[in-house]
C-alpha cells in the first residue's frame, strides 16, 4: 500500500511559502535601500548580512515550491514482510516495522493528527496530513509491536 501526502497540504504549504517569499523580497527591498543610503563602510554590514540571510531563505522557498509534492515523504507499507519504505527526496530508507524503537501517536481533541516513527536506523519520520490517515495509522498500529506504540496530547511532542 502507497500513501501520499494530501493535496490539500501541498497547497497549504505553498501558499506559507509564496507569502513568506514575498516577506523576505520586501525585507530585502528594505534592506537594499538601507544599504544604498549608508555613508560609512560599517553601516553596510548589516544590511549585507541580512540580505545574505534573506536570499538563502527565498532560495530554499523557492526550491520548495518547485519541487512540489516530490518535496514530501512518501510511505509504502509491505505488510506481509513487516516492512515499510520510506521515499524523501530521492532517498529511500528500509524500515523493518518490528524493530522500530517507538510509534508515537499525537492526538488533538481525540483525534490522530500525526504520527512519528523513529526507526533503529536512527531516521525519524514523522508523518502528518497524508491521504487515507485513517488507513495508514491503521496499518502501522497492527504492524508494530504494541509495546513500542504510544500516544501523546499533540501539545506534548
Amino acid at each position: 500500500m502507497q500513501f501520499f501526502v494530501s493535496e490539500q497540504k501541498v497547497r497549504k504549504d505553498r501558499r506559507w511559502a509564496i507569502g513568506l517569499v514575498l516577506v523576505l523580497l520586501l525585507g530585502s527591498l528594505a534592506m537594499l535601500v538601507q544599504a544604498v543610503q549608508a555613508e560609512a563602510a560599517a553601516a553596510l554590514l548589516l544590511p549585507v548580512a541580512v540580505l545574505l540571510i534573506f536570499a538563502l531563505g527565498i532560495f530554499a522557498s523557492y526550491r520548495h515550491i518547485k519541487q512540489g509534492v516530490d518535496a514530501y515523504l512518501a510511505v509504502t507499507l509491505d505488510e506481509s514482510n513487516h516492512q515499510a519504505v520510506m521515499h524523501f527526496q530521492g532517498e529511500i530508507v528500509h524500515v523493518d516495522l518490528l524493530q522500530v524503537n517507538y510509534l508515537r501517536f499525537q492526538t488533538r481533541f481525540g483525534r490522530i493528527k500525526s504520527a512519528i516513527l523513529k526507526a533503529d536506523t536512527g531516521h525519524i519520520f514523522k508523518l502528518i496530513d497524508f491521504e487515507d490517515m485513517d488507513v495508514l495509522i491503521a496499518s502501522l498500529e497492527r504492524l508494530v509491536p504494541a509495546e513500542r506504540v504510544r500516544s501523546s496530547a499533540f501539545l506534548h511532542q
